[in-house]
C-alpha cells in the first residue's frame, strides 16, 4: 500500500465488522486503523490524522455520541468528517447523531458496493445538517442532559470508590503499624538469643546444635528483612531521612563482612572493589546501607553455586557510583522495566526457590530518587546482571531533614 493512502479510523467492538469494513476499504487503497472503544479511539486519532472516522454509536464503555463529541474538540479534528456507523435505525438517532457532531449517518448493514463511494463523497466535502427548526433546541438539550447524567454518574461511582480506597488504605496502615510491633519486638529477641548461641556464650554446643541454630539464625534474618522491606516501603510517604557525612567504605564495613559469609555458605565469590581513599559524601546512613543491602540480596538470590557478586564503589568529584554486578540468571529485556515495580517478581515460576516479597529493587529505586540519584539495570537471560545507582553529592548541611 502506498505511504500516501489516506486513512480511516473505525471505532467498532464487533470483530467481524471490523474485518469487512477493513476489507472492503483496504480494497480501495485506504489504510484502516481499528479501535474498539472510544477511549482507544480518541488516543489514536491524537496520534493520527485520518482523513475521515467511522464510529459505531453502540460501542460500550464511552459510547459513540460521546465519542463523537470528544472527537470534535480535538483542534486538528475540527474539519474532519465524523460518520456514524449503526444498527440504531430508530426516530431520532441520525438527529441525535448529527448533533453530537456526526457529519454523517450510515445504518448498518453496509453495503460492500456502495460504502467507499458514499465515503469518498464525505471526504471530499458533503455533509449532513440537523434540521434547523425548534426540535434541534430539543435534542440538544436531550443529549446535554445525557452527557451530564453520565458524567455525574461517573463522578458519584469514582467518588464512592475513593472514600473505599482510603479507608482500607488507613485500615492497611493501622495493620501494618500493629504488625511493626507485634513482629519486631519478638523477633529482637530471637535475633539477639540466636547470635549468643551462635558465639557459644550461651555453653558449648555439639556440631549439629551449631549447625541448627545457624540455620534458625539465617532464617530469622531473612524474616527480619522481609519484614523490615515491607514496613518500609509503607512508610514511604511519610518516611523522611537525615542527612549526615559519612565514608561509604567505611560505613558498610560490617555489612560486606556479614555479606562475604553469606556468599561463602552460597560457594559464591564476592569481590569489592573502591576507590582509595573515598571521600565523604551526604547520604542518609540508614537509607544508604539498606539500598547496597538490598541490591547485594537480589544479586546473591538468583545466583548460583561458582558464581559471582561483585560491588564496585567508585568515588567520583560530583557523584558517587554503587555497582553491583552478578553472574546470574538475568531477566529478560521485556520484563527490565517492570522489575522496580512493588511486588513484582521476575519469574513466578522461582518464587518457591528464591523467596522475597518483591520490594527490594522498589525501594533501591526510591531512595536512590530521594538522593537525587538514579538507578539503571544491564542484564540478559543467563548473562547476569549489573545494576548502577548513581548518588549525586549534595550540599546540603549536614544533619539537614528532608521529605521523601
Amino acid at each position: 500500500m502506498s505511504d500516501t493512502a489516506a486513512k480511516i479510523l473505525y471505532i467498532e467492538d464487533n470483530h467481524d465488522n471490523q474485518r469487512l469494513v477493513q476489507r472492503v476499504l483496504s480494497t480501495r487503497g485506504y489504510e484502516v486503523l481499528l479501535v474498539e472503544d472510544g477511549p482507544g479511539g480518541v488516543a489514536l486519532a491524537r496520534e493520527n490524522r485520518p482523513a475521515l472516522i467511522l464510529v459505531d454509536l453502540n460501542i460500550p464503555g464511552l459510547d459513540g455520541y460521546e465519542t463523537t463529541t470528544r472527537l470534535r474538540s480535538l483542534p486538528h479534528l475540527r474539519s474532519t468528517p465524523i460518520i456514524a456507523l449503526t444498527a440504531d435505525g430508530s426516530p431520532g438517532a441520525r438527529e441525535r447523531a448529527l448533533v453530537a457532531g456526526c457529519d454523517g449517518f450510515l445504518v448498518k448493514p453496509i453495503d460492500p458496493r456502495q460504502l467507499p463511494q458514499q465515503l469518498q463523497e464525505f471526504i471530499q466535502g458533503k455533509r449532513e445538517l440537523v434540521p434547523t427548526d425548534a426540535s434541534e433546541v430539543a435534542l440538544l438539550r436531550a443529549y446535554n442532559q445525557k452527557l451530564v447524567e453520565r458524567l455525574e454518574g461517573h463522578v458519584r461511582e469514582l467518588m464512592k470508590a475513593n472514600t473505599q480506597l482510603q479507608e482500607v488504605d488507613r485500615l492497611k496502615s493501622q495493620f501494618l503499624s500493629t504488625l511493626s510491633h507485634e513482629l519486631r519486638t519478638p523477633l529482637t529477641s530471637l535475633l539477639g538469643y540466636l547470635e549468643l548461641f551462635d558465639r557459644g556464650m550461651l555453653g558449648a554446643m555439639a556440631p549439629a546444635q551449631q549447625d541448627a541454630i545457624g540455620v534458625m539464625r539465617r532464617s530469622a534474618e531473612t524474616l527480619a528483612g522481609q519484614l523490615n522491606n515491607l514496613l518500609y516501603f509503607q512508610e514511604l510517604r511519610s518516611r523522611s531521612f537525615h542527612l549526615r557525612s559519612l565514608r561509604p567504605s567505611e560505613h558498610l564495613r560490617a555489612l560486606l563482612v556479614a555479606f562475604k559469609e553469606r556468599a561463602e555458605q552460597r560457594s559464591v565469590a564476592f569481590v569489592v572493589t573502591t576507590s582509595n581513599p573515598m571521600q565523604p559524601i551526604q547520604l542518609d546512613p540508614n537509607a544508604f546501607e539498606l539500598l547496597v543491602r538490598s541490591l547485594l540480596d537480589n544479586a546473591l538470590k538468583y545466583n548460583q553455586a561458582g558464581g559471582t557478586v561483585q560491588l564496585t564503589l567508585q568515588d567520583e568529584p560530583l557523584r558517587l557510583i554503587v555497582r553491583v554486578e552478578d553472574s546470574g540468571i538475568g531477566i529478560a529485556k521485556d520484563q527490565l522495566e517492570k522489575i522496580f515495580l512493588p511486588f513484582y517478581r521476575v519469574d513466578e515460576t522461582l518464587a518457591t526457590e528464591h523467596a522475597g516479597s518483591g520490594l527490594g529493587l522498589a525501594i533501591v529505586q526510591h531512595i536512590a530518587e530521594a538522593h537525587g540519584g538514579q538507578v539503571t539495570v544491564r542484564s540478559s537471560p543467563g548473562q547476569g546482571s549489573v545494576f548502577t545507582v548513581v548518588l549525586p553529592r549534595m550540599s546540603a548541611p549536614i544533619g539537614e531533614k528532608r521529605e521523601l
